[in-house]
């Protein structure tokens, strides 16, 4: 009986011995935002998701070519910064990637009004719009539909309207794009040189994104549905975003050979009644839309046309004029993280 007191009493020191040491939990750790569901008026299953806080900022994120509504994933390297910001992610994923079944009848306006749905569905009026590479000329679409309630506009690595060369060239079973779907390594794979190496885990979670996108149903890396968005990108018909009046704001690397037939100018010919803000970075490629994510995310929550940069160690926000000089002067830009 005394043995039996003695360990109860030893078990109570090593349980208060805990509680005073060591910091427990009060939630669990989030793996990411959960895919949420949504069926449409035409009957339709739309998977969304919906990252943020209820009062923040709403932003509709559109993911490159072939990708997933988890795309969203490879922007959480700044999901802090995000948050800081109040600014609140809403990604609709697109036909026939990730859980979307495929329907090769459904358009890019098809998707705009998956889009539509989503936000009315959530209670959202005003929102901006972030579309990267592939996505791109959707989000166009979606802003020139709800012209009004666009608060801004923020296009990375990606062409100014439907029809260009990089989105054109070849679409049909031999399209580069489409045979590498079996091998998630090469078809999302960055270079040695690029930037985004510097991220931790960000390489693998994009691996992850490619295996998700074109497996996780079943499909077994089934090439239609990136021929036919590809197709549709060619195809679907000119937007016409002449009349879109909001803030615009186009990041492109001058070393992107993705877009080498896209010039500042086919920009503000497309957008003529927007306030057209082009940030071009010499010598950079198609990972602009990483690499100066921290910008981005500055220029949605109100704070552009400064740039952000990193001098001696230091931010600073800086008016453009100033940005050759800075850098001429040793600054980089964006955060300081980026030159560690």
């Amino acid at each position: 009986m005394k043995k039996i007191s003695w360990g109860f009493l030893v078990l109570i020191f090593l349980i208060e011995s805990l509680s005073a040491s060591t910091m427990l939990p009060e939630q669990f750790d989030s793996l990411g935002p959960s895919v949420k569901q949504l069926l449409t008026e035409k009957n339709r299953v739309v998977h969304y998701i919906d990252d943020g806080d209820f009062n923040d900022f709403p932003v509709v994120f559109v993911g490159g070519l072939g990708t997933s509504v988890r795309a969203i994933r490879l922007l959480d390297f700044l999901r802090t910064m995000r948050k800081d910001l109040g600014i609140r992610i809403i990604s609709i994923e697109r036909n026939g990637f990730g859980q979307t079944e495929f329907n090769s009848n459904l358009t890019i306006s098809d998707y705009v009004q998956d889009v539509e749905e989503v936000l009315n569905h959530l209670k959202i009026n005003k929102f901006s719009i972030f579309g990267i590479s592939g996505g791109g000329p959707y989000a166009s679409r979606i802003a020139a539909k709800n012209g009004p309630r666009v608060v801004s506009l923020h296009m990375a690595a990606t062409p100014a309207n439907i029809g260009s060369k990089a989105l054109c060239e070849p679409t049909g079973e031999n399209s580069a794009y489409a045979s590498l779907l079996a091998y998630p390594m090469k078809f999302f794979g960055f270079p040695k040189s690029s930037p985004i190496h510097k991220l931790e885990g960000f390489q693998d979670t994009a691996y992850d994104e490619a295996a998700r996108a074109h497996n996780v149903r079943g499909q077994s890396a089934d090439p239609a549905p990136l021929i036919h968005e590809m197709s549709l990108l060619c195809k679907d018909g000119v937007t016409d975003t002449s009349l879109l009046e909001t803030d615009v704001y186009v990041y492109r690397g001058e070393a992107d050979d993705l877009l080498i037939h896209e010039s500042e100018v086919s920009w503000k010919k497309n957008y003529l009644k927007a306030n057209v803000t082009i940030r071009s970075y010499p010598g950079e490629g198609h990972d602009v839309q990483y690499r100066h994510l921290d910008q981005i995310l500055l220029d949605i929550a109100g704070q552009g046309p400064e740039v952000l940069i990193c001098l001696k160690g230091n931010h600073e926000m800086i008016i453009p004029s100033k940005v050759s000089q800075s850098i001429s002067d040793g600054a980089s830009l964006g955060l300081c993280h980026w030159e560690n």
